[in-house]
């Protein structure tokens, strides 16, 4: 354990530790979100409040950011990121029991999903949906029950209270709320009105819920209507249309292969977070099995299980089918890139096997197979099938991941054919659940360090350094703005106004035209879940110039004159590089940050410098 930190940070999930990360300790310091000038608030994507009264209803825990002022910023970060894992372990595992699974096997889908590679690798985004989704849907199933029994009051509370939940799914990461989080919902649905004499009751509560939820989501969306306006209108993500493609087999059925990833070299442009996948090997177990446990499941819990399971084939096609122009057409799928769509997948998949072991075992203890032998053979064609796929899947690796030896998809074939016949053939026991537990957690579990604190970004000499330009800039409303990603996190997470940084919501049009009167640039600048940075080469006296650097980062080529000229209120300047210009001039020591020096300049405005 060094510098308060066990295990090593990985450069590749920039969107965690130099995005999300710098914009909610922002929140901390200031009581609210900030952004740029350039730039929209981040409050529908990251799900946290400026304090506006609707969206601080909706995105309730995004609340605990409010109160750095009165409590250590430490426990309010750790509460707000364990949020969503305190949902899950709450709501997941007692829903799916009343889809028809036995204890064991709903707390199999919590472990699955939580150390599936697509949530270590993604900084647990995917963990988010589902726990937000699922919260949702129990209570309203808790809320269909009261209202049966006649506690009518109890159970409109239970739906309003669902109603906190489930709109949720239209912000943060939308693609991903529809492959992991509506799938969920639609089950729920279903096995709440499926059966006729409790159909009406369903109805008025569902109704409740969707009421309540309708009125909230469109508060927050009209209290953040100018950034929903330009993110919707953004030339990426807003616009793109997406079509359905075959996608390698790797991406699909590779996820057991995806362990001691860190030290490799992903190539083709992609890394170890765009590899990562779910656990959709999980649905050939559940199609395999499927079959002899239908039988053994009640009606509504078949419903539930059929809804997953369309929605698994409609993805499944997704990711598997040419589509064509007709992909770009269809509402809702269009807006899915398939890569996404494979990514997550095996979140639906897990849920559904386990539902389906579970009716299998129901099926074993009500006599429908009588003696051992079939049972074994049973599972073991399970297990077979499953390591003949994930073999041959996991094979592929290696063609985009430099280094990795052949021996790494042996093991995931064996390893992973073997924990799927264990489940076959002990699926209600606890063994089972904790042997594949143990595996997927043991598989993960170097990905993601563990940090005593808030780290670097808080506790070091250079954040010391950023809190007090944050002093500075607040005392004379101005702004700090910097040439590096790296340096720009930290001066977002200790609380300083900055230009540039990050635009998740799209640009502010009238911050633009200052930069760009003439909208030369507009389709490099009409981005959202972008950054934003600065040079300071630009030639004196010349206009800035905008550059697509890669399809999420911007840069606005400029000089220090320029920047001090213009409205923006910028008087101090942070880069690695000496500036000569009569506008700029070099004060305090050096900062180090990232192991890089940097120079912390004070701007002067051209006609105040010359003379």
């Amino acid at each position: 354990m060094t510098g308060g930190q066990w295990g090593a940070s990985l450069p590749v999930r920039s969107d965690e530790w130099l995005t999300a990360a710098p914009l909610e300790l922002s929140t901390l310091a200031n009581g609210s979100t900030m952004h740029s000038p350039l730039s929209n608030g981040p409050d529908l994507i990251y799900q946290m409040s400026s304090g506006s009264p609707i969206e601080s209803v909706l995105f309730l825990e995004g609340n605990l950011l409010r109160l750095g002022a009165w409590l250590p910023d430490s426990m309010l970060f750790a509460a707000f990121r364990g949020w969503s894992w305190l949902l899950l372990a709450l709501a997941l595992p007692p829903l799916l029991r009343r889809f028809g699974a036995n204890r064991p096997m709903s707390w199999l889908a919590v472990a699955l999903c939580m150390a599936a590679p697509a949530a270590v690798w993604w900084s647990f985004m995917p963990i988010r949906v589902l726990g937000i989704a699922a919260a949702g849907c129990y209570l309203l199933v808790l809320a269909a029950e009261r209202a049966q029994r006649g506690h009518w009051w109890r159970g409109l509370g239970l739906a309003a209270a669902a109603g906190l939940f489930l709109p949720r799914l239209l912000t943060y990461y939308v693609p991903w709320s529809l492959t992991i989080g509506v799938p969920l919902v639609l089950a729920t649905g279903t096995y709440l009105v499926c059966r006729k004499g409790e159909r009406r009751v369903a109805l008025t509560v569902i109704g409740a819920g969707a009421a309540v939820g309708l009125f909230l989501v469109a508060g927050t969306f009209w209290e953040n209507w100018t950034a929903l306006h330009a993110e919707l209108n953004t030339v990426y993500p807003g616009l793109r249309r997406s079509s359905g493609a075959a996608l390698e087999p790797f991406q699909l059925f590779g996820a057991p292969g995806l362990f001691d990833l860190e030290g490799h070299v992903v190539g083709g442009g992609l890394n170890q977070s765009e590899i990562s996948s779910a656990y959709l090997i999980c649905g050939v177990v559940a199609a395999l099995l499927w079959p002899l446990a239908w039988a053994h499941t009640a009606t509504r819990e078949r419903a539930a299980q059929v809804t997953l399971g369309l929605f698994i084939l409609l993805e499944l096609s997704w990711v598997t089918l040419t589509w064509g122009e007709l992909g770009e057409h269809v509402p809702g799928l269009s807006s899915l890139p398939p890569a996404r769509v494979a990514q997550t997948i095996g979140f639906p998949c897990a849920l559904l096997m386990c539902l389906v072991l579970s009716g299998w075992a129901r099926a074993r203890s009500e006599g429908a197979t009588s003696r051992m032998s079939p049972e074994l053979r049973r599972a073991l064609l399970v297990g077979v099938v499953v390591a003949v796929l994930t073999g041959y899947a996991s094979g592929r690796l290696p063609a985009v991941v430099e280094g990795m030896p052949t021996w790494q998809s042996t093991t995931a074939a064996v390893v992973t054919g073997a924990v799927a016949a264990l489940l076959t053939w002990r699926p209600a026991s606890w063994l089972p659940v904790a042997v594949t537990s143990l595996v997927v957690v043991l598989a993960g579990v170097t990905v993601n360090p563990i940090t005593f604190g808030l780290g670097d970004l808080r506790t070091s000499p250079a954040a010391d350094r950023a809190r007090a330009l944050r002093a500075h800039s607040l005392a004379e409303d101005s702004r700090v703005v910097s040439d590096a990603m790296a340096t720009n996190a930290l001066l977002v997470a200790n609380g300083v106004p900055v230009l540039g940084g990050y635009q998740v919501t799209g640009p502010v049009e009238r911050g633009w035209a200052e930069v760009d009167p003439a909208d030369r640039y507009e389709d490099i600048w009409n981005r959202g879940a972008s950054y934003v940075l600065f040079s300071f080469d630009g030639q004196p006296g010349a206009d800035p110039t905008v550059i697509e650097v890669q399809n999420d980062l911007i840069q606005v080529r400029t000089d220090a004159c320029w920047l001090a000229d213009s409205r923006f209120d910028v008087d101090r300047l942070i880069t690695a590089v000496r500036i000569d210009s009569p506008c700029a001039d070099r004060i305090g020591r050096r900062m180090t940050w990232g192991g890089v020096d940097l120079f912390v300049y004070a701007l002067t405005p051209s006609r105040t410098a010359s003379s």
